[in-house]
């Protein structure tokens, strides 16, 4: 009699080791999954928004911790590698100078192109065209009625390049001539406030209900309920 109780308990234990063990595999398929649709989700909204593939790819997702390791308790991380840039579309939030009482030089589509590695599609920003061309390089006034609330910096027939080996002189050109007028390059503001063009909020509670749905069908699947 006492072996055959052995024997039962020893069968009923590998049994709850098997059932477990789907049990984790199902919770964790579940948390790969639902990350995945929220990263895919959220990937969407930025080129919806217009803002491109190469902020959406910013988005990433990693599941803890890993597909080979069984426990009732994974984890998954969603991030994005341009915080900031989400930050700013998600929050609506005003984005001001760091300096008190300073201002934002926010460039136009005359300035030029970043020279600086990683900057690909950017603008210079002010303080690099003012270190790059010379400090005498454009001139700064208030907009009329603003009441020193907002500045423009102009560039006026051309600008010089203030270092470099060649020390050539770069103009603003239109249609091939150079343009005799002054040419707006900066705005400067004490503050600015993006639309808001991401909702993180609703992603995440979308999920939330995802979540639980898919944790309970693929442990049903798995244990063939």
């Amino acid at each position: 009699m006492p072996d055959i109780q052995l024997a039962l308990v020893g069968n009923l234990q590998k049994e709850l080791d098997r059932q477990t063990n789907e049990v984790a595999s199902a919770i964790y398929e579940a948390t790969d999954d639902v990350a995945a649709a929220v990263k895919k989700r959220f990937r969407q909204q930025v080129t919806s928004a217009g803002l491109g593939n190469r902020l959406a790819k910013t988005w990433r997702h990693r599941t803890f911790p890993g597909r080979n390791v069984l426990t009732l308790e994974p984890a998954a991380l969603i991030w994005s590698k341009a915080p900031h840039i989400v930050s700013a579309f998600s929050s609506a939030d005003p984005i001001r100078s760091k300096s008190p009482g300073g201002f934002l030089a926010v460039p136009t589509d005359f300035a030029p192109a970043s020279r600086k590695r990683g900057a690909r599609g950017r603008r210079m920003s002010m303080e690099d065209f003012l270190e790059t061309f010379g400090l005498d390089s454009l001139k700064v006034f208030p907009k009329p009625g603003s009441g020193n609330r907002v500045f423009y910096a102009i560039a006026e027939k051309g600008f010089r390049r203030s270092g470099g080996k060649k020390r050539r002189s770069r103009v603003v050109k239109q249609g091939g001539r150079i343009k005799s007028q002054p040419v707006l390059m900066y705005v400067l503001v004490k503050q600015v406030r993006l639309a808001k063009r991401f909702d993180i909020d609703s992603v995440a509670a979308i999920a939330e209900q995802l979540y639980v749905r898919r944790v309970v069908t693929g442990i049903a699947r798995r244990l063939g309920q």
